[in-house]
């Protein structure tokens, strides 16, 4: 949708806010503990393992608990279900229960259900969607009824950030009667929030009021969240400026000035720890393409004026990377990386030497952001490539790029919200699906990484892997990705770095 047409919805509807009281909708709110919320992305299901696009994770967080916590703002660790840990060795870490605590359904959590659950998706054969959260386990064991320890394949030392941001505790006896489909329909979790009903574009969460005291999460003072799913983003930003939505996310930065003026908002824009990138398909999945040439990758690189688009398209205080990761994780030195200054007459000159002076044609994936995706086909068109943009839902969207339906993927990668490269490169550069290179260097790097406890020596080989990467232009490492938030400003909400909205911790004034 182009600018102007966002503008002409945003000042016919801050005229309309302005001019009337609010709505009967948007009372209802604070009158009964309820917040409707707009988001984006449907859900094939409320499975934490399956659905690790950032809207699944976001569910996630609501319903269910993990072993830690990882404090937004401190970035310590703080108990959760379990009261405490200790490292036994490079391989073993064991964690102490909190007695007391149920799941949704009133069972008792015991051991056997974290036992159960780690064990269950650290089995490939399962499923999980991101290899990289789960592949590091050999095995969970039970001590006692509240005692656990988890064993590493080898010494991990990333294991707390993962078993903090994407081991969700499931109920081992409900999972298996059930089975993992229905669990995904039906879920049952230990979080502050439980799942009354899902389908037909909405999520229905209320505040579980069994929910234990003493973690780092709170019984929710909002009682209900009405998620409903809008896809259409000029949709979302109309229904919240005129109160059907009390919150949404995902806004585009060309839009968050204009609604500055709608009266009844809070509006934002806030870093997080996502990355963009334009991965590039080097190693030919989609068939012999001239993608597997390392000038043609050097010569995209070339081609995409990133200062630009960041300047005028990502907004906040988005910054260019260089690297394949986010500059707060562990392990990401900028430094190392191969830069390629935007310079489109050296790309023509790439092409050429590659045997394509007259260009190419590509298909060029992308969700999220439709103005800088054609920002980036445009660029490209200027020195003969092609790219016929397709765009779609982050998850159809990542699936094409995971599938090898398209050379080049205009998307980013959230990490989880961990703060480790073992999230990021070690994710999209593992040898998975993800990747779209499979340099074999590269994987023994990302394997000792992490796997390899002295702090120093994960550095060296993330940089090493970083060097590697970005000489051999698998990526086009693009930008950060700044969110914007509208919500009502009866609303007591903060955005955090980690992407991952609270809706436990939000309050209405």
């Amino acid at each position: 949708m182009k600018i102007r047409q966002y503008s002409r919805i945003i000042g016919l509807c801050a005229a309309l806010a302005a001019g009337t009281a609010l709505s009967s909708t948007a009372l209802a709110g604070p009158e009964d503990q309820s917040i409707t919320i707009g988001m984006g992305e449907d859900f094939p299901t409320l499975d934490g393992y399956i659905n690790t696009a950032r809207d699944g994770v976001v569910m996630t967080m609501q319903v269910y608990d993990n072993l830690i916590y990882r404090n937004p703002k401190t970035f310590e660790y703080e108990p959760l279900l379990a009261t405490s840990w200790d490292r036994i060795d490079d391989r073993t870490i064991e964690f102490k229960l909190r007695e007391g605590v149920t799941f949704h359904d009133g069972s008792p959590l015991t051991a056997e259900d974290v036992v159960f659950t780690f064990n269950y998706w650290a089995d490939p054969a399962n499923g999980a969607r991101v290899q990289g959260s789960v592949s590091w386990i050999e095995k969970a064991e039970a001590v006692d009824d509240y005692t656990v320890r988890v064993i590493s394949k080898a010494p991990a030392p990333a294991a707390m950030e993962f078993i903090a941001g994407s081991l969700p505790v499931y109920p081992s006896d409900y999972f298996q009667q059930v089975g993992p489909e229905e669990f995904g329909k039906k879920p049952i979790g230990a979080g502050p929030y439980k799942v009354e009903s899902f389908g037909d574009g909405l999520v229905k969460l209320v505040a579980y009021e069994g929910y234990y005291e003493g973690g780092a999460k709170r019984t929710p003072s909002i009682k209900t969240v009405n998620w409903r799913i809008i896809p259409d983003t000029a949709t979302r930003i109309a229904e919240v400026i005129g109160g059907g939505l009390d919150w949404v996310w995902n806004v585009p930065s060309d839009q968050v000035e204009q609604l500055k003026a709608v009266p009844t908002l809070e509006v934002a824009l806030s870093s997080t720890l996502r990355i963009a990138m334009v991965a590039l398909d080097a190693a030919g999945r989609t068939g012999d393409n001239p993608l597997t040439d390392v000038r043609v990758r050097r010569a995209v690189n070339h081609a995409i004026d990133r200062d630009t688009i960041v300047a005028n398209l990502v907004g906040g205080d988005g910054e260019v990377i260089n690297a394949p990761c986010h500059p707060v994780q562990f392990g990401c030195d900028q430094s190392a990386a191969v830069v390629y200054d935007y310079d489109p007459e050296k790309a023509k000159a790439l092409l050429a030497e590659a045997g394509y002076a007259d260009g190419f044609t590509v298909k060029l994936g992308s969700y999220r952001d439709r103005a800088r995706a054609e920002a980036v086909q445009s660029y490209l068109a200027a020195v003969g490539i092609k790219a016929e943009l397709e765009m779609l839902q982050a998850s159809p969207s990542f699936s094409g790029w995971r599938e090898g339906k398209v050379g080049m993927w205009y998307g980013d990668w959230g990490s989880q919200s961990l703060a480790d490269s073992s999230a990021s490169i070690g994710a999209m550069f593992d040898g998975s699906s993800n990747d779209g290179s499979r340099n074999e260097t590269v994987l023994e790097l990302v394997k000792g990484g992490a796997s390899v406890m002295d702090p120093e020596e994960r550095k060296k080989k993330y940089a090493e892997a970083i060097n590697i990467i970005t000489d051999q232009a698998y990526w086009v490492p693009m930008h950060t990705i700044v969110m914007g938030y509208a919500y009502t400003n009866t609303l007591n909400f903060e955005p955090t770095l980690d992407e991952l909205p609270r809706f436990y911790d939000a309050s209405w004034k």
